[in-house]
């Protein structure tokens, strides 16, 4: 049987004194069924660390370390006042994992989410690691089976076409299922309304300057669909219009070429 959605969740503020300094002290806690996570940290942002029960027992107590040695992390959602941690069933399999969201800090990267799952055979905790980069994400049930899809965009678009500022992000939608599943073609509805997003986005503007991000998102979307073949051509005449700006490929025909060696490379072009 499924457990339960969250059951307890709560947010503690400690003031404890250093040298006469008031240090901020944040406990987030997350609970369903018998697991109970905690989440501690000193603000902004040091001492981070996660411990979580199992029925009464501590199965994990330890430090959060970053993924690069001396990089800084902090909660992922501590400046949108929302909580970081959270415990819930994500694989149907009874027992619910502990998520931890976390940030490298910087303009807009990196996002990413620590998921422990409790292995019976040794009573403890396994970590997994996915890294968003610079997309979030948000959990939905997209198919109504009761479990959260992972729903964001492909990171790797950005930066290559053009700036942070023109690139976007194609849908991308995970299951956990003890690992991250890339299921994005499962839902081909969500995928073609991405694509009239992008295409909107690209073409909204008759004067705009950068529109080659949004174009090769909406060009992945399309290749999910299985729709490459007319997506080029659809560009080709876009370009043959002038309708496609120049950027870091310098003409328009090498900027087809490299996104299709680009969407090749990375899955969507088969």
């Amino acid at each position: 049987m499924k457990l339960a959605a969250l059951a307890a969740a709560s947010v503690t503020l400690v003031l404890a004194s250093s040298a006469g300094a008031a240090t901020r002290h944040v406990v987030e806690t997350a609970a369903a069924g018998t697991v109970r996570a905690d989440f501690a940290y000193d603000c902004c942002f040091a001492n981070l660390h996660l411990t979580i029960s199992r029925n009464g027992s501590v199965l994990l107590d330890e430090a959060i370390q970053p993924p690069i040695r001396d990089e800084e992390i902090q909660p992922a959602r501590y400046f949108a006042h929302k909580k970081s941690l959270a415990v819930r069933d994500l694989d149907g399999g009874g027992e619910p994992e502990v998520m931890l969201d976390l940030y490298t800090g910087g303009a807009h990267c990196c996002w990413y989410t620590e998921v422990y799952h409790y292995s019976a055979a040794g009573n403890s905790y396994v970590l997994t690691t996915h890294g968003w980069g610079n997309v979030e994400y948000r959990l939905s049930d997209l198919d109504h089976d009761g479990l959260p899809e992972l729903v964001s965009g492909d990171d790797r678009f950005a930066y290559i076409f053009t700036d942070f500022a023109g690139s976007s992000f194609p849908l991308q939608i995970w299951h956990y299922r003890g690992a991250f599943d890339d299921v994005t073609r499962r839902f081909p509805a969500r995928i073609r309304r991405d694509a009239r997003r992008q295409w909107h986005w690209a073409l909204a503007k008759p004067t705009r300057t950068d529109n080659r991000g949004y174009l090769a998102a909406w060009t992945a979307d399309r290749c999910l669909l299985r729709h490459c073949a007319a997506a080029f051509k659809r560009l080709d005449l876009l370009r043959r219009r002038g309708q496609i700006a120049k950027g870091w490929d310098r003409t328009p025909r090498r900027y087809l070429r490299h996104l299709r060696r680009f969407l090749h490379r990375t899955g969507y072009l088969r």
